[in-house]
């Protein structure tokens, strides 16, 4: 067949480009489901900490104080360093932003893990909170940028089922 312009398409180059299309939108689900799997994390980690506060306070020999800042210090992190991590998605790039969040915040998550007094944990939290904020504004932003139409409606579906999932998780892991 002739394009306009003269060009001949046959259909070897229709059946690749097709093709071509559809592993792009494969590559795009996938990449889909590993930001979902960080978020699903970051929700996992707020809400599994309220459940395990009375061991956590046993364990570290913590006042009701100390308990009150592992719970409000990623919050706070998170909150106050949320702008600045979508900012610097657009920036830096969002795959690089997604990538240093998850970064530091499992480097957290396994400081809290393992940390040996409450101070620890502590700091751990507001560095966990900080890594998310760098994390999580960088799924939305690429669902807005890789999809559309039906898609785009589908990607946010499965975000707001990550989002109920990860809470209802976190309960039940915590306890």
């Amino acid at each position: 067949r002739t394009e306009p312009g003269g060009m001949t398409t046959t259909t070897d180059s229709l059946v690749q480009e097709r093709e071509a299309a559809a592993g792009a939108a494969r590559g795009r689900w996938l990449m889909l489901i590993v930001l979902l799997a960080g978020q699903f994390m970051a929700l996992l980690d707020v809400t599994i900490v309220n459940v395990a506060m009375p061991t956590i306070g046993r364990t570290l020999h913590a006042t009701g104080a100390e308990l009150q800042l592992v719970v409000a210090g990623y919050t706070v992190s998170y909150a106050m360093t949320l702008i600045t991590g979508a900012r610097m998605g657009d920036l830096f790039g969002r795959r690089r932003m997604f990538l240093i969040g998850v970064l530091v915040f499992t480097v957290a998550s396994l400081a809290c893990g393992i940390a040996p007094g409450i101070e620890i944990l502590i700091a751990a939290r507001f560095v966990q909170g900080a890594g998310a904020a760098a994390m999580i504004p960088q799924i939305m932003s690429v669902i807005q940028v890789r999809f559309s139409g039906a898609a785009r409606a589908r990607a946010l579906s499965a975000y707001t089922a990550v989002l109920s999932s990860g809470f209802v998780a976190g309960q039940v892991v915590g306890g």
